[in-house]
Protein backbone atom coordinates (compact mmCIF):
# COMPACT_ATOMS: atom_id res chain seq x y z
CA UNK A 1 0.00 0.00 0.00
CA UNK A 2 1.47 3.35 -1.06
CA UNK A 3 1.65 6.21 1.41
CA UNK A 4 0.72 9.65 0.09
CA UNK A 5 3.58 12.16 0.31
CA UNK A 6 1.68 14.47 2.69
CA UNK A 7 0.97 11.53 5.05
CA UNK A 8 4.60 10.42 5.08
CA UNK A 9 6.04 10.40 8.61
CA UNK A 10 9.43 12.01 9.19
CA UNK A 11 11.76 11.64 12.14
CA UNK A 12 12.71 14.79 14.03
CA UNK A 13 16.06 14.87 12.24
CA UNK A 14 14.42 14.44 8.81
CA UNK A 15 11.83 17.11 9.60
CA UNK A 16 14.56 19.52 10.69
CA UNK A 17 16.44 18.96 7.45
CA UNK A 18 13.25 19.35 5.40
CA UNK A 19 12.43 22.77 6.83
CA UNK A 20 15.98 24.03 7.35
CA UNK A 21 15.85 24.11 11.15
CA UNK A 22 17.82 22.51 13.96
CA UNK A 23 16.46 19.25 15.40
CA UNK A 24 16.24 20.88 18.84
CA UNK A 25 14.01 23.59 17.36
CA UNK A 26 11.69 20.89 16.00
CA UNK A 27 11.59 19.22 19.43
CA UNK A 28 10.79 22.54 21.14
CA UNK A 29 7.95 23.13 18.69
CA UNK A 30 6.60 19.66 19.47
CA UNK A 31 6.89 20.11 23.26
CA UNK A 32 5.25 23.54 23.09
CA UNK A 33 2.35 22.23 20.99
CA UNK A 34 3.21 24.26 17.86
CA UNK A 35 3.90 21.11 15.86
CA UNK A 36 1.87 17.90 16.17
CA UNK A 37 3.85 14.68 16.44
CA UNK A 38 3.31 11.03 17.11
CA UNK A 39 5.53 8.96 19.36
CA UNK A 40 6.34 5.49 18.11
CA UNK A 41 8.53 3.62 20.57
CA UNK A 42 11.02 6.18 21.81
CA UNK A 43 11.03 8.30 18.63
CA UNK A 44 8.87 11.23 17.56
CA UNK A 45 7.47 11.39 14.03
CA UNK A 46 5.92 14.32 12.21
CA UNK A 47 3.59 14.20 9.20
CA UNK A 48 5.16 15.94 6.22
CA UNK A 49 1.89 17.89 5.73
CA UNK A 50 2.23 19.31 9.27
CA UNK A 51 5.57 20.88 8.38
CA UNK A 52 3.74 23.33 6.13
CA UNK A 53 2.28 25.08 9.18
CA UNK A 54 5.43 25.47 11.31
CA UNK A 55 6.71 28.97 12.00
CA UNK A 56 8.86 30.11 9.14
CA UNK A 57 11.34 32.88 8.52
CA UNK A 58 8.60 35.35 7.58
CA UNK A 59 6.84 34.71 10.89
CA UNK A 60 10.15 34.91 12.78
CA UNK A 61 10.84 38.24 11.10
CA UNK A 62 7.36 39.52 11.95
CA UNK A 63 7.87 38.57 15.61
CA UNK A 64 11.21 40.38 15.72
CA UNK A 65 9.69 43.44 14.07
CA UNK A 66 6.82 43.42 16.57
CA UNK A 67 9.27 43.07 19.46
CA UNK A 68 11.37 45.96 18.12
CA UNK A 69 8.30 48.21 17.84
CA UNK A 70 7.30 47.43 21.43
CA UNK A 71 10.88 47.97 22.67
CA UNK A 72 11.10 51.35 20.93
CA UNK A 73 7.73 52.39 22.34
CA UNK A 74 8.86 51.41 25.85
CA UNK A 75 12.12 53.31 25.40
CA UNK A 76 10.20 56.39 24.27
CA UNK A 77 7.82 56.18 27.27
CA UNK A 78 10.77 55.90 29.67
CA UNK A 79 12.55 58.83 28.02
CA UNK A 80 9.39 60.94 28.20
CA UNK A 81 8.71 60.06 31.84
CA UNK A 82 12.30 60.49 33.08
CA UNK A 83 13.49 63.19 30.70
CA UNK A 84 16.74 61.28 30.17
CA UNK A 85 18.47 59.83 27.14
CA UNK A 86 19.88 56.33 27.49
CA UNK A 87 21.22 53.49 25.38
CA UNK A 88 19.49 50.25 26.33
CA UNK A 89 22.21 48.07 24.78
CA UNK A 90 24.88 49.90 26.77
CA UNK A 91 22.87 49.46 29.99
CA UNK A 92 22.67 45.72 29.35
CA UNK A 93 26.44 45.52 28.66
CA UNK A 94 27.18 47.43 31.88
CA UNK A 95 24.84 45.19 33.86
CA UNK A 96 26.49 42.03 32.48
CA UNK A 97 29.98 43.35 33.21
CA UNK A 98 28.99 44.22 36.79
CA UNK A 99 27.45 40.79 37.24
CA UNK A 100 30.62 39.07 35.99
CA UNK A 101 32.81 41.21 38.26
CA UNK A 102 30.73 40.22 41.28
CA UNK A 103 30.53 36.54 40.43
Amino acid sequence: MAVRAEDERLSVREAAKACGKNAETIRRWIWSGKLPAEKLGNQLFIKRSDLKVVPGKDEDYARVEDWMKRARALRDRIRKRTGTEFDGAELVRESREEYLRNE
